[in-house]
């Protein structure tokens, strides 16, 4: 123990100060992740300096993620997803492409290089999944159609997340050395949809030792990382993201009987490694900088809302959704997600980005997912007000938004 007393401390401020300020937002009924967010401002350099962000904390934080891309995949229903994944598909690759197009419109006055230009359209991209299932929870919309239709997005954009990770970590000169990064893409691609292809056409495996992983659950919790870590670091030395392989053998385990007990064994832990993560993002954000720029940060962040929320909702319109289902779709997702934040320190590492580049697109994304909660309370309630209601849903107090 002698030696580490330091980072036995910086572990008790950052635990103690995500537990305080996480109730403090749960209290007044916004996500705790924003609290964690929080946490990280206040205990960083740029607040107290109790913690600064080190190697130790981003390693913590770069499981989590892998982690979490193994339990998305895990939890993943690819059949129900197939029943939106029309319009889910057509809303994100549309996205994907506008979102280009607005940072290309951009880049005329940053003068973004074309790395730079198509990193910040995937950014701008995303939306948080965590942020828009708790909105979802709360307007009693999870089980309904227009929940099924969000979370379809949702899980359209984790799915994209994959090649744009692999993107973003070739670095700067990615365009030079195109034909690697496509052949990088498309392998990605094409392993992903020969996954859910199997998971779809067949039926779900039963492995002889999946009974016995129910009933010890430090064996469930130590196939489950063998497993998640085996395929990361397998991806990660073929020059893919190891988020990727973390997802495919989370895929993969999601189609087995094994999917119970590791799904139990591993979620405290990923969640622990999330708040980990977060926290981390608000160690990240110089309270410096954006006290010096909060203007045109607060202005690009709602500009980014709105943009969001109306492109959304006519993504959906076209791909064949009712009006008024699209526009609620829509108001729930148009913050900036937290892979954004992953996207923007993986191109810091690549070289696509400067610090104080990164520093103005990691305040936007914290300010997205500060402001996004009370923005879609406030435009769904006006949106209920002036009668345009969830086509195509039974109107029932379970799916009406209160």
């Amino acid at each position: 123990m002698h030696g580490h007393e330091a980072e036995l401390l910086n572990t008790t401020f950052l635990m103690l100060s995500a537990i305080g300020c996480g109730l403090v937002l749960k209290l007044v009924k916004q996500p705790p992740l924003v609290g964690y967010i929080l946490a990280g401002l206040f205990i960083g350099p740029s607040g107290m300096g109790l913690i600064d962000y080190s190697a130790e904390i981003s390693s913590l934080a770069e499981l989590g993620i892998i982690l979490l891309l193994f339990i998305i995949g895990m939890e993943l229903s690819v059949k129900a997803f197939l029943t939106v994944v029309r319009p889910a598909v057509i809303a994100t690759m549309a996205q994907i492409m506008c979102s280009i197009l607005l940072a290309f419109l951009v880049s005329f006055y940053f003068s973004w290089s074309g790395p730079q230009i198509l990193l910040v359209g995937f950014i701008l991209t995303l939306s948080s999944t965590a942020v828009a299932l708790m909105v979802l929870d709360q307007l009693g919309l999870l089980r309904a159609h227009v929940g099924q239709l969000t979370v379809g997005v949702l899980v359209a954009q984790d799915i994209a997340v994959v090649p744009m990770l692999v993107f973003a970590g070739a670095g700067a000169g990615m365009l030079a050395e195109w034909p690697l990064l496509v052949t990088r893409i498309g392998l990605a691609v094409t392993v992903l949809g020969v996954l859910l292809f199997w998971i779809a056409r067949t039926a779900r495996l039963r492995l002889p030792f999946g009974q016995g992983l129910e009933d010890n659950i430090e064996l469930s919790v130590l196939l489950g990382l063998g497993l998640c870590f085996m395929a990361a670091s397998l991806t990660g030395f073929m020059g893919l993201s190891p988020v990727f392989g973390a997802f495919c053998a989370g895929l993969a385990i999601s189609h087995t009987n094994l999917r119970k007990p590791i799904l139990e064994a591993t979620h405290p832990l990923q969640s622990l490694l999330i708040v980990i993560f977060f926290v981390s993002i608000g160690l990240l954000v110089d309270l410096n900088y954006v006290s010096t720029h909060w203007g045109v940060i607060l202005l690009v962040t709602v500009a980014v809302l709105c943009l969001k929320t109306i492109l959304g909702w006519v993504l959906l319109y076209v791909g064949g959704e009712p009006a008024g289902r699209a526009l609620v779709s829509s108001l729930i997702i148009p913050q900036i997600g937290e892979f954004s934040f992953v996207l923007t320190t993986t191109g810091v590492s690549s070289g696509i980005f400067i610090s104080e580049e990164a520093d103005f697109l990691l305040a936007v994304i914290a300010a997205s997912l500060f402001v996004s909660p009370i923005w879609t309370t406030v435009l769904h309630y006006l949106v209920v007000r002036s009668k345009i209601h969830l086509v195509g849903e039974p109107q029932t107090p379970s799916n009406l938004p209160t």
